[in-house]
């Protein structure tokens, strides 16, 4: 009897073991997602992916059959549904692709009958509602409909007759690209329509039609041709070449395989997604949003937060296997793909469930549970996954509600535009003044930041655009750069307010950001114009490098130089045969050193690699007689402590990971005499804890003594298999330079690198980092320096400390203990003042009580308290409240050095149901451009425009009035 899976875990194993019964070789959980030596791909976008080089023919594998479930991210290309997802209810980012395959072994006839095997005889799905399409032909190709398909449907499975559709190649021929490896397929769709819609509608009709009910579930493709392309009379025309091996590729929806097996219309209406949805309702704090399917409000406010929880369930399983499978959020390539989502996750959760504090990582843990046991790798990756998501969220929520504002004050203000007649003179001369000073005095202050963007005036530049309803970029741009908006999540907003995004002008915008940013780093002389250069000697076909053999050349020749600018601003370059100064690479600094020929010696200030290549020397000097032979020194005392830090860095790359680990990847550094630095992808704050073991680590290594190891040419896939690992800002060619520094045991060390070494880690001496610091979001930077340099930082360390013993008066055993005396009547010192400032305020309380205005026979107390603190005015505040018996109080203070101020309001227990002080609070606060609220009894608020606390504070009565009704 079939017996059909009844939870999506059945569902992936029964897959798995049917094709384990045809011999299949299984692969449980597939394959990264972050694509492995394949350059072309940010993420694998579908089950073939792993397997394309056997399809190319440039791989191969030690079985013939296989059978998996593939982990599939679509965001990107033409496999881009990303607005799509959470909007309706059968679009992913991440799914799952299962998928069987044979390589050279059987065809469409085993994939045929296997396929309605499974699907009928093994699950019990109703023949009648089954669909099979196979290929119609097509003459540009060259091809004859796909009978073979045909008949093998109507001999080896018993499907309807009717039910075997043609379909062109648009749906059923499928193509790696332009050339390679290609075929006809068979698809299997499914109908799931009431029986009396299926009555009146036949599913022939609906097949490919783009019906939500009428689905394809599973492809057949049959790769047997290579197709080639060739230029013919100005046409492209493809021709195909039958495959000496056929391959079979097989691909079924996870998701939606298990929405049709328990009869659901939506992949959200499943065990897959059920956990994850009630999870993402319970830390809403909305008390309306119990459940995914158990949601108060209008039909409209229900769908608005189903939206919410569909995109947040989707959006944190792929954060979670991506992050996992290596993909961090960044600011290019995947990583930037993987900030955009997370992001679109956090802005629904903040406006979509009221969620205004990190959540994703919470979720996570619900992702993690549901599918740990199908995939091992998310449960051993918690931790890590967990706490990169929190970190990321509280970066972008420190400025995601500033951002969001932004935003609705502005879309806000193009919709009143847009709704008025700007046809009528009347209304363009009164009320759209009127429409733009309430911008202004609501929002003014905040809107500010886009006075560059808009060139200065972004009243009129914002007003503009609403007269079109178009969503300025400026804006755009503003959102992207200052509050860290990706331009399409903008532009999402925007389409769900009925608004288009000017890109154009966004993307000026950011042209010309780019331009700013690259010409303040163009610090370095331009060698691009080499017809600048003057001809000394022959050029050879490349110019000899020998500095890591020798640090002096006795027959060197100048084969070129040149001379550009004037006074302070001359610069004199000069390109050798042989030389062993190194060029500036890799983030290590360029040698320095002299040039002696005919009894001149020019001093070497730097050394560059020019835009042909080749080493550049830039000199103080031309000498007069550039004909000559020339011995190049490299002054070595530099080179070996450029050396010691180079090698250093190595020793700190490993021990990063070590402590930290594997995520951890270069993103920059720099190798000088002095210092080293060195920027490395990590999620947070390194902790003391960790800067101690890593410090000790590396001075571990340096006192192991480990020899280099040095290998040159060596196949850049040799020592990619041999784990080396690349430097960030290397170039490599196919043959590499493998710089090693181990034991075999304890501490191994292997990169791609091409600067220069000490010939054992004890060269390096002492090794301190000195300052662990963020340069950008998920990327830290370490300090650290070596040799002389760690020694005079120890020796100023030492110095200091003996100058503070000395004033403290101490003994060596005695310094902290001195220290943390101070720290006590330091904090006793500033209790007491606190104490003297709150006795002063209260003082005054009784004549403040005095001078209180009667409002509607309520008292009302407004005062700036100066020099007080937020505890001070909340203790003033307090005390108000019991002192009045009966009345409100408002108490501010200002900072207009730090540009800050402050507001408490208290409101009597017998006035609350009348004032609230939140609510009062909250109605000042925007006179001084901030918000704030609290208890109906009590509440603070901060602004940030301190000028204006007067006019918060004679504003008071009138508010409460209001308040008042």
């Amino acid at each position: 009897m079939p017996q059909r899976p009844q939870t999506a875990a059945e569902t992936r194993q029964a897959f798995l073991d049917f094709f384990r019964e045809k011999d299949h070789e299984i692969i449980p959980t597939g394959f990264p997602l972050v694509p492995q030596d394949d350059p072309t791909l940010l993420f694998i976008n579908a089950g073939m992916n792993p397997f394309k080089d056997v399809f190319l023919g440039t791989g191969t594998r030690p079985y013939s059959r296989a059978a998996d479930t593939q982990k599939c991210l679509r965001v990107s290309g033409k496999h881009n549904d990303l607005d799509e997802v959470g909007v309706d209810t059968y679009h992913h980012t991440f799914f799952e692709m299962l998928g069987n395959w044979s390589f050279g072994d059987y065809f469409k006839k085993e994939a045929i009958s296997w396929a309605w095997e499974l699907l009928v005889d093994r699950w019990g799905m109703d023949p009648s509602r089954l669909y099979a399409t196979v290929h119609e032909g097509d003459e540009a190709l060259g091809l004859e409909p796909d009978e073979e398909a045909a008949k093998l449907w109507e001999t080896e499975t018993t499907i309807p007759a009717a039910h075997i559709l043609y379909a062109p190649s648009k749906d059923n021929f499928w193509m790696m690209g332009d050339t390679g490896p290609c075929g006809p397929c068979s698809e299997i769709h499914v109908d799931m329509r009431p029986d009396e819609e299926r009555a009146h509608v036949a599913g022939q009709d609906l097949v490919n039609k783009d019906d939500p009910r009428v689905i394809e579930i599973w492809n057949l493709v049959f790769i047997q041709y290579n197709a080639s392309v060739e230029e013919a009379s100005g046409e492209t025309v493809t021709t195909l070449a039958p495959l000496a091996a056929k391959h079979v590729d097989t691909g079924m929806g996870f998701e939606r395989l298990t929405a049709v097996l328990q009869g659901s219309s939506s992949t959200y209406d499943t065990d897959i997604f059920a956990p994850i949805l009630q999870a993402a309702a319970d830390l809403s704090p909305e008390a309306g949003i119990r459940g995914y399917n158990d949601i108060d409000g209008t039909p409209e406010e229900v769908e608005r937060q189903r939206i919410a929880l569909r995109v947040v369930a989707d959006h944190v399983r792929t954060l979670v296997f991506a992050i996992t499978d290596g993909a961090q959020p960044g600011n290019t390539g995947r990583g930037y793909v993987i900030r955009r989502i997370l992001r679109r996750a956090v802005r629904y959760g903040y406006q979509g469930l009221g969620i205004r504090e990190p959540f994703l990582f919470k979720l996570a843990e619900s992702v993690i549970d549901t599918m740990g046991e199908a995939f091992p790798s998310i449960v051993e990756s918690r931790d890590f996954v967990t706490r990169v998501i929190r970190a990321e969220e509280e970066s972008f929520l420190r400025t995601l509600g500033t951002g969001i504002d932004m935003f609705e004050a502005v879309t806000d203000y193009i919709k009143t535009i847009a709704g008025y007649d700007l046809s009528n003179p009347a209304i363009v001369e009164e009320a759209i003044p009127d429409v733009t000073e309430n911008l202004l005095t609501n929002w003014g202050s905040s809107l500010r930041v886009l006075e560059h963007s808009f060139e200065g005036d972004y009243v009129s530049g914002i007003l503009e655009a609403a007269k079109v309803s178009r969503f300025p970029g400026e804006v755009t741009f503003v959102l992207h750069d200052t509050y860290g908006f990706p331009s399409d999540l903008t532009a999402v907003m925007a389409r769900e307010h009925g608004l288009e995004v000017d890109e154009a002008r966004f993307e000026e915008l950011m042209q010309e950001q780019k331009d700013r940013a690259r010409a303040a780093g163009s610090f370095k002389q331009d060698n691009s114009q080499v017809d600048t250069w003057d001809a000394v000697h022959d050029t050879p076909e490349a110019v000899e490098f020998v500095g890591y053999d020798e640090l002096s050349v006795e027959d060197a020749k100048i084969l070129r130089t040149r001379a550009s600018g004037e006074g302070e601003d001359a610069r004199y370059e000069i390109v050798l045969s042989k030389t062993p100064f190194y060029a500036e690479s890799g983030g290590q600094v360029g040698d320095t050193g002299t040039l002696e020929t005919a009894g001149e010696t020019v001093r070497v200030l730097d050394t560059q690699k020019g835009a042909d290549g080749v080493i550049v020397h830039v000199v103080d000097r031309l000498p007069g007689d550039a004909r000559g032979a020339v011995t190049a020194t490299v002054d070595s005392a530099r080179r070996q402590r450029i050396m010691r830090h180079h090698t250093a860095t190595h020793l700190l790359h490993r021990a990063l990971r070590e402590a930290l680990g594997d995520h951890v990847q270069q993103k920059g550094s720099l190798v000088a005499p002095d210092r080293l630095r060195f920027d490395f992808s990590h999620y947070e704050k390194v902790s003391p804890e960790a800067i101690a073991q890593i410090e000790r680590r590396v001075n571990e290594a340096v006192l192991m003594n480990l020899p280099l190891a040095e290998e040159r040419g060596v196949p850049i896939e040799e020592a990619k298999a041999r784990g080396a690992m690349a430097l960030f800002g290397e170039k490599y060619g196919d043959a590499v330079r493998v710089i090693s520094f181990t034991n075999d045991d304890d501490f191994v060390s292997v990169e791609l690198c091409g600067g220069t070494h000490v010939q054992s880690t004890a060269e390096v001496g002492t090794f301190r980092l000195t300052t662990e610091t963020s340069v950008a979001s998920g990327v830290r930077r370490i300090e650290a320096v070596a040799g002389e340099a760690a020694l005079a930082s120890i020796t100023a360390d030492l110095d200091e400390l003996n100058t503070a013993r000395e004033a403290l008066g101490q003994t060596p055993e005695g310094i902290g203990a001195a220290i943390v005396a101070l720290q006590a009547q330091a904090k006793a010192l500033e209790k007491e003042v606190a104490g003297l400032k709150q006795a002063a305020a209260a003082s005054g309380l009784d004549q403040y009580i005095a001078d209180a205005t009667d409002v509607d026979g309520i008292a009302v107390v407004a005062a700036e308290i100066p020099g007080a603190d937020a505890d001070a005015l909340r203790t003033l505040g307090e005390e108000a409240r019991q002192r009045m018996g009966s009345g409100v109080a408002v108490f501010g203070s200002r900072d207009e050095e730090a540009g800050k101020v402050m507001l408490v309001a208290a409101v009597t227990d017998d006035l609350t149901k009348r004032v609230q002080a939140g609510k009062l609070v909250g109605a000042l606060a925007k006179h001084v451009g901030g918000g704030g609220g609290g208890r109906p009894t009590l509440a603070t608020a901060g602004g940030k425009q301190p000028e204006n606390l007067p006019v918060a504070l004679s504003a008071a009565p009138e508010a409460v009035r209001e308040l008042m009704g």
